[in-house]
C-alpha cells in the first residue's frame, strides 16, 4: 500500500470519526434540555439558572459542531491534495477564531455560577474548558500560519521550476 493510499484511508477514517462526533454532539444538545429540567427539579433554589445555563451550553455545542464541520471541509481539501492554499488557511483561522470565541460564553457561565453558587466545582470545569478552548484556538492559529508559510514557499518553488 502506497503512502498516498494510507493517507487517504487515514483521512477518511478521521472524517468518519468527525461525523460520528457531530451526531453525538447533536444528540447531547437534545438531551441537555431534559437534563436541565432534572437538575432544576433536584435543586429548586437554582431553577432560575436553567435557561441561561442551557443557552450557554447550546452556544458552546454549536461552536463545537461548526468547528467539526469546518474540519470536515479542511480534510476534504487534504483528500483533494490541495491543502497548501489560501482557502485552507481561512478554514484553519475560522476554527481558531471560533474556539477563542467560545471563551466568552464560558466567561459568562463562570460569572453566573460565581454569583449564584460561589465555590462550585462547576467553576473548575469552566476554567479547564476555557483553557482547552484557548489552547485549541492557539494551536489552530499556529497551523494556519504554518500552512500559509508552506504554501508561500511552495509557490516560490513552483515558480523557480
Amino acid at each position: 500500500m502506497s503512502h498516498n493510499q494510507r493517507n487517504c484511508i487515514l483521512t477518511i477514517a478521521i472524517m468518519s470519526g468527525l461525523i460520528v462526533l457531530i451526531i453525538v454532539s447533536i444528540i447531547a444538545g437534545i438531551m441537555l434540555r431534559e437534563l436541565s429540567f432534572d437538575v432544576a427539579r433536584a435543586n429548586p433554589e437554582l431553577t432560575h439558572l436553567r435557561i441561561p445555563v442551557l443557552v450557554i451550553c447550546y452556544v458552546l455545542i454549536s461552536i463545537f459542531i461548526v468547528n467539526l464541520i469546518l474540519a470536515e471541509f479542511l480534510l476534504k481539501r487534504i483528500l483533494m491534495n490541495s491543502i497548501f492554499t489560501e482557502s485552507s488557511v481561512r478554514f484553519l483561522k475560522a476554527i481558531s477564531y471560533l474556539f477563542m470565541l467560545g471563551i466568552l460564553p464560558l466567561a459568562a457561565l463562570f460569572i453566573i455560577t460565581e454569583l449564584n453558587v460561589s465555590g462550585s466545582i462547576t467553576q473548575i470545569y469552566v476554567i479547564l474548558s476555557a483553557v482547552l478552548y484557548l489552547t485549541a484556538g492557539l494551536i489552530f492559529r499556529l497551523w494556519a500560519n504554518l500552512i500559509r508559510d508552506a504554501s508561500y514557499f511552495k509557490q516560490e518553488v513552483d515558480m523557480t521550476v
